[in-house]
């Protein structure tokens, strides 16, 4: 669901916007639209509502369930170590009333900020999750392997690994990538509905934890769990590689394999799921150490 305001919205705008969403109220837009299309939708916002102001709402895989976006207003969104969060924009001359209003909130987002990474750092009991596809879009890609493996006390307990029948043949950079072929899915892959159903009892109510999770496989299994007709998992999501970002300033890049270099961690196989999840658990169990 995407919700959308705006004032002083000129009429070629507005007819724009009703192409898209629903008009419950004046300047106020709901609708339902794929990712593609709500960042295409939000830039020609931005581009055409010359003085007036704009939000946009929108749900997402994150662990507040939204996101949202503010053009041309006092507040602005501001990423607090993961958190999203609005705030007002401040003048560089200000009060001392004000001043110390501002501490105020500085010292509650601060200790908010802080249960949070306790939270995350004492994490021991949960589910890392890994998948394989056909390509990057989940719009027409397919989910072609889904791996998990438990995790308790700190310690993988069990695992999860299946492969996924598919309606096209697999691309040549893809059977190259994995090391999947064909033959593999026609003979042991099992169909969607079967697989993510399987995904969804191992997985239980325990936290998720998977590197490039929230971005990526989640809109993959979020898009596979609605064309088979399946509520979606709604456990909570950790992001290995959103929290590399924020603890880790000195690694050249923030990928699955760069990390494992990073903290001198040997690995084989990339690329397939079950050992992405082996490799992802021993890179989150480093950064709780952080």
């Amino acid at each position: 669901m995407i919700v959308v305001t705006v004032s002083c919205c000129p009429p070629k705008l507005r007819g724009d916007l009703t192409k898209w969403f629903f008009e419950i109220d004046t300047g106020v837009f709901v609708g339902n639209l794929s990712a593609r299309v709500r960042d295409a939708v939000w830039n020609r916002i931005c581009e055409n509502i010359g003085s007036g102001r704009a939000t946009m709402v929108f749900n997402t895989n994150n662990e507040q369930k939204l996101d949202f976006r503010i053009y041309n207003s006092d507040w602005e969104p501001t990423d607090y170590d993961g958190i999203k969060l609005v705030h007002r924009k401040i003048n560089t001359v200000n009060s001392a009333s004000e001043n110390k209003t501002s501490r105020v909130q500085q010292n509650h987002i601060a200790r908010a900020l802080q249960r949070n990474r306790k939270s995350t750092n004492d994490l021991s009991d949960y589910v890392v999750v890994d998948i394989e596809t056909t390509g990057t879009n989940d719009a027409t890609d397919q989910i072609i392997e889904i791996g998990a493996i438990a995790v308790e006390d700190g310690n993988v307990t069990a695992e999860f690994s299946v492969l996924l029948k598919i309606d096209v043949l697999l691309p040549k950079g893809i059977i190259e990538l994995t090391g999947i072929t064909d033959e593999m899915l026609r003979e042991s892959g099992r169909d969607a509905r079967e697989a993510l159903e399987g995904l969804k009892e191992f997985c239980g109510d325990k936290e998720l934890v998977g590197h490039n999770l929230a971005s990526f496989d989640m809109k993959f299994l979020r898009r596979a769990f609605s064309k088979s007709n399946l509520e979606m998992m709604k456990n909570k999501v950790t992001d290995t590689l959103r929290m590399s970002r924020r603890k880790i300033d000195d690694c050249e890049d923030y990928g699955l394999a760069d990390l494992a270099k990073y903290f001198k961690i040997e690995y084989g196989n990339l690329h397939r799921a079950l050992d992405d999840c082996l490799l992802t658990y021993k890179v989150f169990e480093e950064l709780k150490k952080i």
